[in-house]
């Protein structure tokens, strides 16, 4: 067995001691702590499964039944009996006995069915991939727990050198952010800081790569055609009035336009007719990408035209479809994200709408909404930030125009580690730190793989 000792100080040194002599597969026999430090002994992947190979055991032979005895088996005289004797006792079938006749009641120029083929035997070089497979999976196990621990030491260790490190990579999470983003701004933290420089700094950083858009550069500025995009119920209609009524009152009803595609939600239109009565404003209705492009045609002269969309979820088929007849050469999409829903819906809500084609370049950027309903707002920060999107609005409320207003990075940095730092401790989805550490392995552990 090929094996191999490793020695440290600490246990992330002693892991990537073994990441870069054995690779990343290599399998952790065992590990202890000595005086000069931590020694782990492990083995490579390729030597585990010779291992195993090398100590299968050879499959047993087949067994073959000896062949039957081909001379005749002497049957004794029998003399005449009475009709009651005469009839002869049960005897087991012989090998050499001709085969019964079997009466069938299918016609002789019937087809036979055809008799379905025997199941092959296990093969043994198939039953040791088998054990093979099965031991690789509980060696992978084995490592995820030890990696689990090591991550737990080097966390503790980590709070004991660095604990200012330790504390935002804690506030960071509790505000909402993810640990890919946590880890990879805390591991920058200059070393000499005290507690208000690290907050400073770390404020500065997030907000600095918080794309805004500029006050020149507003969609109500610029003018353009812009769909409005999203899942159903992030307010994307309330959002569009929103939009239009800050038109209006800047350049006029005369130089806007409304569009809706919702067709399929009762008094969806109805609602965006209100708000457009108000404006003065006409609302058209398309269903499909030829009515979509004859409209445009025909409001080519407006400055600013807002479309509407339907509402779907992020895993409806009808999605890439919706998007597809949206694809027309002046639209830009602008995706509303809603500040309340959870970290994993925003991914997918961000991968099935804010996937912009490179060969059209539609993506105008995102609307955060109902950021005044959530708790932690980190969640749609770090969706932003990840991705790279221009943030172009953040809305707060549900008047009308008022409650929309132009991002301010550093307030809604600021304001996100606010509520992630109140009250942590009695919040009761606050992570102690083993079960912090846990996570952060095993997000570092996907991350890697």
């Amino acid at each position: 067995m090929k094996l191999s000792k490793f020695f440290g100080q600490t246990s992330r040194s002693v892991l990537e001691q073994v990441r870069t002599e054995l690779g990343p597969d290599a399998m952790i026999v065992s590990n202890r702590t000595t005086v000069n430090g931590i020694e782990v002994t492990a083995m490579a992947a390729e030597a585990f499964v010779s291992v195993v190979n090398e100590a299968s055991p050879p499959p047993p032979p087949a067994s073959r039944e000896p062949a039957p005895d081909p001379r005749p088996v002497a049957r004794p005289e029998s003399h005449a009996a009475p009709a009651a004797a005469q009839a002869k006792r049960w005897q087991p079938p012989r090998a050499d006995a001709p085969a019964p006749v079997v009466f069938s009641t299918r016609r002789s120029d019937e087809p036979k069915a055809p008799k379905p083929p025997a199941a092959p035997p296990l093969a043994a070089p198939e039953a040791d991939r088998g054990v093979t497979r099965r031991l690789m999976e509980e060696m992978h196990a084995m490592r995820g727990l030890i990696e689990g621990q090591f991550a737990q030491l080097a966390w503790s260790d980590a709070v004991r050198k660095q604990p200012l490190r330790a504390q935002f990579t804690r506030d960071l999470l509790a505000s909402g952010f993810s640990a890919a983003l946590a880890r990879q701004i805390i591991q920058h933290l200059p070393d000499d800081y005290n507690a208000a420089q690290a907050r400073e700094w770390l404020i500065g950083v997030i907000a600095r790569n918080l794309r805004c858009v500029e006050t020149a550069d507003e969609i109500i500025t610029r003018g353009g055609v812009y769909a409005l995009v999203g899942p159903t119920g992030v307010g994307k209609t309330t959002t569009t009035a929103k939009l239009a009524a800050r038109c209006a009152v800047r350049y006029g009803a005369r130089q806007l336009a409304l569009l809706t595609t919702d067709s399929y939600r009762i008094g969806a239109q109805d609602q965006l007719r209100i708000y457009a009565k108000i404006l003065g404003v006409a609302v058209h209705t398309v269903t499909d990408a030829a009515e979509l492009r004859a409209t445009l045609d025909s409001l080519s002269g407006k400055h600013l035209v807002l479309i509407d969309t339907v509402g779907m979820g992020q895993r409806d088929s009808r999605v890439a479809e919706h998007s597809h007849w949206l694809a027309q050469p002046e639209v830009k999409r602008l995706l509303v994200l809603n500040a309340t829903a959870q970290a994993e819906t925003l991914e997918e809500v961000v991968a099935a709408y804010g996937a912009a084609s490179p060969e059209r370049n539609d993506y105008a950027g995102c609307i955060i909404s109902k950021i005044d309903e959530t708790a932690r707002p980190g969640q749609v920060l770090d969706v932003i930030v990840r991705h790279r999107l221009t943030l172009q609005y953040v809305s707060n409320g549900q008047r009308v125009p008022e409650d929309l207003h132009a991002p301010n990075p550093a307030y809604l940095v600021h304001r996100s580690l606010r509520t992630g730092g109140k009250g942590i401790a009695a919040s009761p989805f606050t992570l102690q730190d083993e079960e912090l550490a846990m996570m952060l392995a095993a997000s570092g552990a996907a991350a890697h793989a």
